[in-house]
């Protein structure tokens, strides 16, 4: 299999400067390692009081840098640009375990918003049997949601969007670690929500195993990246929703698979098939006699290590869910 490459491009040195946690507002953080995948010496902050870790943002209109920019240098198939019905048919088969666990959550009927939908997979995922509506600020995803999708698809910002229009349940997966006010975008939220309304969020767990258990440094370089201005913990996302008034629970989730972490742990590369990293193993030809013993056992086996970093709290995914307090 073809190796990507994970080069970043050095920039020059600059002098750090303490900067305040951008969720408690404490000036008690430190730099706790320098480099992103984009930017060798971008310092990369620790909250002592929250412990949440952060870097500056690197851009400051935040929706100008998703409509024109971003695209070009990030997307869910490494290393390159995909259209918008290429970024559908990847990430679709994708979604079972998230579209499951917000189906637990909110009951059909309800009328749904995804924050940041992509070109619609997820809202596709969890079925017709909600009213749907999405909101991406990338113009050629949201005009396939539209066109293609059918749903409704506005790309403004969330206190714009749907005038007067509230929801019974908002979701946004992969979206929380890029705001740069991530207090503000869950106020905001929390305001398009009827009481008692869910929010359903997914983001990438700090303590991912990746990171804080097998301690591959080529994966930190990786995993640390400017359109991620925040990096979470379970029991940090638990207070901060707390506060906000949201009766949350926050859990992890396992997305990507044990052949992803082998490949990390003797290559110090990410794999470029992003269903193989995901998917669970299933290896063996279906057309071959011993296909089904085979496949189930390695599928076992890989089901089985997932539910292990699960466990032990060190998976790579946030879930957090929960509902407006009404009172």
């Amino acid at each position: 299999m073809p190796k990507a490459t994970t080069k970043k491009t050095p920039k020059t040195k600059r002098a750090a400067t303490k900067l305040a946690c951008p969720v408690c507002r404490s000036s008690n953080t430190r730099i706790i390692r320098r480099g992103v995948r984009e930017d060798l010496v971008r310092p990369v902050f620790a909250c002592a009081h929250c412990r949440l870790q952060f870097i500056e943002p690197p851009y400051k209109d935040l929706r100008s840098y998703y409509q024109e920019q971003y695209r070009l240098e990030h997307d869910n198939a490494l290393g390159k640009a995909l259209t918008s019905e290429e970024r559908y048919a990847l990430m679709r088969p994708l979604q079972a375990d998230s579209a499951r666990r917000f189906k637990d959550l909110v009951p059909p009927g309800a009328s749904v918003l995804e924050i940041g939908c992509s070109a619609g997979f997820f809202l596709d995922a969890i079925g017709d049997g909600y009213d749907k509506f999405g909101c991406e600020w990338n113009t050629e995803d949201a005009a396939f949601v539209r066109d293609v999708g059918e749903i409704p698809c506005e790309e403004g910002q969330i206190t714009d969007i749907y005038p007067g229009q509230q929801f019974t349940a908002i979701a946004a997966c992969q979206v929380l670690e890029h705001q740069t006010d991530p207090i503000q975008f869950l106020r905001d939220c929390k305001e398009r929500l009827i009481g008692g309304g869910y929010l359903y969020l997914e983001i990438p767990n700090a303590l991912d195993a990746m990171v804080s258990v097998y301690g591959v440094e080529e994966y930190r370089d990786f995993w640390y990246r400017e359109p991620h201005i925040t990096y979470w913990q379970k029991e940090t996302l638990a207070s901060v929703l707390g506060a906000l008034g949201f009766e949350a629970k926050v859990g992890v989730m396992q997305r990507y698979g044990i052949l992803n972490h082998v490949n990390w742990l003797l290559n110090r590369v990410p794999m470029e098939d992003v269903h193989l990293a995901r998917l669970y193993l299933s290896p063996v030809d279906q057309k071959h006699p011993v296909a089904g013993y085979l496949n189930r056992q390695l599928s076992r086996i890989d089901k089985e290590y997932r539910t292990t970093l699960e466990a032990i709290g060190a998976a790579d995914t946030l879930v957090a869910s929960g509902a407006r307090r009404e009172i």
